[in-house]
């Protein structure tokens, strides 16, 4: 998703909208930080803290519907995209229907969440990824455009009509809403003897230095992107044309070392996104979030299978289909980002542990921009029927 996203965003605009990416990944720092240092505190994932902040309110069963709903769907699109995308990388290597690969990719989530057997797998797909992010790396820093005009796309918001579905997706791609969950689940196993302050200054390391880099990559696709596309006034329509980005630097060789990073990272993602979802709504529901349960098993099944279908039925177009499905998150985003912030206010940990005020104060307003952009978009696509 954040590369065909990132992609669609240069060839389209060039440098205009590395000013989402910049303001995404500080959104993400802000609310992954928060939501780990609950973690942390409470030793809750989160849909168990939201959970218990409800506790005893009618708000209760609302809260958490919308919360599975907002997941539960969002999740569902951001696994159509992932089947999709390594989709598209293994069949520009291997040929056959998108149909039969979308089948036994999903199989082999499948098999893998069943089993609890991705960790080995998991290394291994990221690797590629990693690998695919160093060559956009390189071939951006080998043919950057003009510092001003970085300059500008950096830290001159620009949003119109036309570009407000790629900001978005640029958000949503970026301030995953899911991540926020498995985030705190993980900071969550941290074990109670440890010294709180000492995990929760680790966790803020961990968490700014890997969205740093993410950023980074992202940033950098756009770039690529805006030199091969946008200022050759190329046309950009298939996901294919991504290779011709990494051509300056790896040749003949970028339609295959594209093909396996996509491949790594749908595939990475189609496992991983329904472990999330898992996450998120066994602790919403009080269930155990225990990846060997059976309700945590079923879910993160029927988000697979519910991908698939999706994806066999919107495989025909896959550049709309991510495209799609990081528009989709983005919309979602801020109902998730007002019950990470909801909870925090009422669990007191703003102060002790928690962020500072300032900290308070900034995942506040990226939630509110986020959630105006997609009252924007909402608004334009009710007007335009």
């Amino acid at each position: 998703g954040t590369v065909v996203t990132a992609s669609k965003a240069g060839a389209q605009f060039g440098c205009q909208l590395l000013w989402a990416v910049l303001f995404a990944s500080i959104g993400t720092i802000v609310l992954q930080s928060l939501a780990a240092r609950l973690a942390i505190i409470t030793g809750n994932g989160l849909g168990e803290s939201i959970r218990s902040s409800l506790s005893g309110s009618r708000w209760l069963r609302p809260a958490v519907a919308l919360v599975i709903a907002a997941i539960g769907v969002g999740n569902a699109a951001y696994q159509t995209g992932n089947l999709t995308g390594a989709v598209a990388g293994i069949s520009s290597i291997t040929g056959g229907g998108a149909t039969v690969w979308v089948v036994v990719l999903a199989l082999l989530a499948t098999i893998i969440v069943s089993l609890g057997r991705y960790r080995i797998l998991h290394g291994a797909l990221v690797g590629l990824v990693v690998l695919l992010s160093l060559f956009f790396l390189w071939t951006a820093l080998s043919s950057l455009p003009s510092a001003d005009r970085i300059a500008r796309g950096l830290l001159v918001p620009q949003v119109t009509g036309e570009s407000l579905s790629l900001v978005i997706g640029l958000i949503g791609t970026t301030i995953v809403p899911y991540n926020l969950f498995l985030h705190a689940s993980g900071a969550a196993s941290t074990p109670r003897s440890a010294d709180q302050r000492v995990a929760i200054i680790h966790s803020q390391w961990d968490t700014v230095l890997a969205i740093s880099l993410g950023g980074l990559v992202t940033a950098s696709i756009v770039l690529t992107a805006s030199s091969a596309f946008f200022d050759t006034h190329t046309p950009w329509s298939t996901t294919d044309q991504i290779a011709e980005q990494l051509r300056p630097t790896l040749g003949r060789a970028s339609g295959i070392a594209f093909a396996l990073g996509l491949l790594g990272a749908g595939l990475t993602s189609s496992i991983t996104a329904p472990i999330a979802t898992a996450y998120a709504i066994c602790g919403s529901l009080g269930w155990p979030t225990r990846p060997s349960s059976l309700a945590f098993r079923v879910i993160a099944i029927s988000v697979i299978v519910i991908g698939a279908s999706l994806a066999i039925y919107w495989g025909s177009s896959p550049t709309a289909t991510i495209l799609f499905a990081q528009v989709a998150n983005g919309l979602l985003l801020p109902i998730v980002a007002v019950f990470l912030l909801h909870t925090v206010r009422r669990s007191g940990y703003a102060g002790s542990g928690g962020l500072t005020p300032v900290g308070l104060i900034v995942a506040w307003l990226v939630t509110c921009l986020v959630a105006a952009l997609g009252a924007w978009r909402i608004i334009s696509a009710l007007i335009s029927l």
